[in-house]
Order: C-alpha cells, then sequence, then structure tokens
C-alpha cells in the first residue's frame, strides 16, 4: 500500500464517528499484535503455605510487640 492510498483511506474513515474510528483502530491493532493471554497465577496449597511461615517460636506477647514497634520507629525517624 503506498501512501496515497492510506492517505485516501484516512480521508474517507475521518467523516465515520469517533466511536467507529476507534473501534476500526483497536481491530487494526489486534491484527498487528495477538492478544496475550496472562498465565493464571501458581496456586500454593494451605499446607504448602503454613510450612512456609510456621516457625519453632511462640508469637511475640503486646508488650514485645510494642517494644518492636517503638525500635523500628527510632530507626525510622531518629
Amino acid at each position: 500500500m503506498d501512501s496515497e492510498q492510506i492517505f485516501e483511506v484516512l480521508e474517507r474513515v475521518r467523516q465515520w464517528d469517533a466511536a467507529v474510528r476507534i473501534d476500526l483502530a483497536r481491530q487494526i491493532l489486534e491484527t498487528v499484535v495477538p492478544p496475550q493471554i496472562p498465565r493464571p497465577p501458581q496456586t500454593m496449597t494451605l499446607e504448602e503455605i503454613r510450612a512456609i511461615v510456621r516457625t519453632d517460636t511462640p508469637p511475640p506477647t503486646d508488650e514485645e510487640c510494642k517494644k518492636i514497634i517503638e525500635e523500628e520507629r527510632l530507626k525510622k525517624y531518629g
């Protein structure tokens, strides 16, 4: 297709409603780049997730949590 043919097509298309032109542009782009289907996320079983987060130590107490938070605030804000 030469530039004269492209010009003729553009002149004809300019007369169309905007929504129709946008739809045509989308359809043209889809012929160039095929739609990519996203890969499904890899899933883990509940047991696998529990195994990842499992620790041998008990969770911190409320007082220990407050101390950790205060220490982190001091690190961040001085």
